[in-house]
């Protein structure tokens, strides 16, 4: 649930995105191996963002084009497949590694990071109230292939509690090729061709977690994550360059800490519940520049259970609420505009199904 509001001095309007559900696909796994070595294979949605603000007279920054953005869209998706393996190295330290075999999609419209087709508007000087600018339109998505690898370890402190540790690299990226036109009807090369470029990695992830089981039906988790926004390419940079393009998203790193629970009600039933909060990686400053990417939201509940249908099948069911959380900033022009505001708030609903198959113990 997506929502942008924005005044421009006694004008101010609200618009809801036109968002629908998304299915996200996983799979995962693993064998031991007869000497001890664990192998395993996963692949799964690891993340993304979307919008689809329709163009809004009531609304300043979703007016028609040049006044304001009209339309925005956006839609991104990530997906990893890791290949990894994982052995004991003593009786307490286990280790592992895994490639990891990432692809991306991304488009957006309009898309900032392009520089506007500008003129000076009828009276032919630039800085005046007349001037215009339309940023093109990326909405004919590109995707790219990117690699990286993980690793951790986990260390037995005590027969009940376990240390993790582990760590994400950046996950690099070629650059998306965007075919547009230039968008300006008032310029001589109006719906003639353009080629952007833009590069997008993913940040690199250092994490830390405890377990403890306090009794053979009771499981408890603690994690911790930090993740490295302001080092990682098309996310650091902030503000406009000099031809009117946006440098990047311009996120802060943020930190992550999740708690959760597992309790074995009977041999067949299990209840989970969770906690999580995070970083919001968006200063408010930042507001008007990520409306595509209005990744915002700071505490996640979870709840769930596990059904042990057969011997070796379970049937795993859960839901999480991210709750509301906004940003808001002056528009900018490049510079803060007096008298304006923009701002975005964003609250997911997720829900979960999955199957996991066991062999029969003998």
């Amino acid at each position: 649930e997506r929502t942008v509001t924005s005044t421009y001095g006694p004008m101010s309007g609200s618009t809801t995105s036109d968002a629908d559900w998304t299915p996200i696909p996983a799979f995962g796994f693993t064998t031991k191996l007869s000497n001890g070595v664990v192998i395993g294979l996963s692949g799964l949605g690891i993340g993304g963002f979307g919008v689809n603000y329709a163009a809004d007279p009531t609304n300043p920054i979703l007016m028609p084009a040049p006044n304001g953005f009209g339309q925005v869209y956006s839609n991104f998706q990530l997906m990893k497949i890791s290949p990894a393996v994982a052995w004991n190295a003593t009786d307490k330290l286990s280790i592992g590694f895994a490639a990891n075999i990432d692809w991306s999609s991304l488009a957006v419209s309009p898309m900032p990071i392009a520089a506007p087709d500008y003129d000076p508007g009828p009276d032919l000087t630039p800085g005046t109230l007349d001037d215009r600018s339309y940023y093109p339109s990326a909405s004919a998505a590109d995707a790219v292939f990117g690699f990286g690898f993980q690793a951790g370890l986990q260390y037995e402190l005590t027969p009940k509690m376990t240390l993790g540790l582990a760590y994400t690299s950046p996950q690099m990226f070629s650059d998306f090729e965007f075919q547009m036109t230039h968008a300006n009807p008032n310029l001589p090369n109006y719906g003639t061709a353009r080629t952007v470029s833009f590069r997008m990695d993913v940040p690199a992830i250092y994490g830390a977690g405890l377990a403890w089981a306090p009794s053979d039906r009771l499981d408890l988790g603690l994690d911790a994550k930090y993740v490295t926004y302001s080092a990682t390419e098309g996310f650091e940079a902030k503000g406009y360059n000099a031809d009117g393009s946006v440098k990047g998203f311009g996120w802060d790193d943020i930190m992550v800490v999740a708690a959760g629970l597992q309790f074995k009600a009977t041999d067949r039933f299990t209840l989970r519940g969770g906690y999580n909060y995070s970083g919001n990686p968006i200063p408010d400053e930042q507001s008007m520049f990520n409306i595509p990417a209005p990744a915002i939201v700071q505490h996640h509940i979870t709840g769930g259970f596990g059904f042990a249908i057969t011997d070796g099948v379970e049937l795993n069911v859960a839901a999480y609420k991210a709750l509301e959380n906004s940003i808001e900033c002056a528009m900018y022009r490049p510079a803060a505009v007096p008298g304006t505001s923009v701002k975005s708030a964003m609250s997911e609903t997720s829900m979960l199904i999955g199957f996991k198959f066991s062999p029969k113990k003998n």
